[in-house]
């Protein structure tokens, strides 16, 4: 029996309630291990919800309907500060913010040509700081049946990691986060790491 696409597609409150919970772990992840190896916090500000107007002037942007994950995010919070280092999970209106296009038009510089520019293919920064290195983008050219999009991890012109939707990234996110809590506590740094991985 086909199932119409549209049954397919999980609810938006499934995605907000999930995510919520992601967040609220991620965000208290962040701010332990600043104190762990600065003693002291960023922000970590996490936006207001956006609005429906705000929503719907990203998706003309993105000239499509945002996925799930991406909009339940949204009507959370409008955008994440100091989410990386000093990369911010951009709000709506940062998309028209003269630094994001500078730092874009820097980023496409890495890229030999056109056409390997994740911007040049129509890909939406979602992650993005004036001088860090690693940025996310939403990649719409594959719109799957629940309407989900890939999310793209760069490292300087390199693809690194591709997400399912947002609530993976996050996810992944708050692994790592845990996963150097942990090594603050058990006092490991970062040769050590190096001379094991070089042993294996």
């Amino acid at each position: 029996m086909n199932v119409p696409v549209a049954a397919s597609r999980p609810n938006i409150m499934d995605h907000k309630e999930e995510l919520r919970a992601v967040i609220q772990e991620l965000s208290a992840a962040q701010r332990e291990y600043d104190l762990l190896a600065y003693d002291e916090e960023d922000a970590h500000e996490l936006g207001p919800p956006c609005s429906s107007y705000q929503i719907s002037t990203l998706e003309s942007v993105l000239s499509k309907q945002l996925p799930p994950s991406f909009r339940a995010f949204l009507e959370l919070h409008n955008g994440w500060s100091d989410f990386d280092g000093q990369a911010k999970i951009l709000g709506v209106e940062d998309h028209a913010e003269q630094w994001v296009l500078d730092r874009i038009g820097e980023i496409e510089k890495l890229f030999f040509d056109d056409s390997e520019s994740p911007f040049s293919r129509g890909c939406l920064p979602v992650l993005l700081g004036k001088h860090e290195d690693n940025y996310v983008v939403l990649d719409p050219s594959f719109v799957r049946p629940d309407g989900e999009m890939d999310f793209v991890a760069f490292y300087y012109g390199e693809e690194e990691e591709r997400f399912e939707d947002l609530t993976s990234f996050l996810r992944e996110d708050l692994r790592l986060t845990l996963e150097m809590i942990r090594d603050e506590k058990e006092g490991v740094d970062d040769d050590s790491e190096e001379e094991e991985e070089e042993e294996e």
